[in-house]
């Protein structure tokens, strides 16, 4: 979709902001977009625009339908493992193995969202980052659940459009 989005006369159709996170000076705010090319209009992407950024780094990253299910569904099995295992404790973290680098996963070479839930009860984070790009993103406080939940609400809200 990141491809797609580059490419000239491709326009963002309709768009609707979902969440937008604010925390000691880094900031995620997602998007659902429908994005169309002018010379062909029958050609239609529709996902969810991340976008990323601190005080040390910038990203964006565009995940179609089936990134966003693919992500969502990574967040909910990182959830379960909480659940499951504990917190992952003070200096740990847990993934999901959609996220992992060493899988030969047909969407690792594509740039896409990856996420690790890490710290213990009192002190977790939720960790954001593009695949392939440096800058992590730390997120105090907030849970796979709630990121699985608000992807899940975008999807909704693609198939109204």
């Amino acid at each position: 979709m990141e491809a797609f989005a580059g490419q000239e006369g491709v326009r963002t159709t309709w768009s609707s902001e979902i969440t937008r996170w604010e925390q000691n000076g880094t900031r995620s705010v997602l998007v659902v977009v429908v994005l169309e090319d002018n010379a062909q209009p029958a050609r239609k992407l529709r996902g969810v625009k991340v976008e990323l950024s601190s005080e040390k780094a910038k990203d964006q990253v565009y995940l179609d339908e089936q990134a966003t299910e693919r992500t969502r569904a990574a967040l909910e099995g990182i959830s379960v493992a909480v659940a499951l295992n504990g917190m992952p404790g003070a200096s740990g973290c847990t993934g999901a193995k959609e996220f992992w680098p060493g899988y030969n996963w047909p969407w690792n070479k594509y740039h896409e969202l990856n996420v690790d839930f890490c710290g213990d009860s009192k002190n977790s984070a939720l960790i954001l980052h593009g695949r392939g790009k440096p800058g992590f993103f730390y997120f105090p406080g907030k849970s796979p659940t709630v990121l699985a939940e608000i992807l899940a609400t975008a999807m909704e809200k693609l198939k109204q459009h």
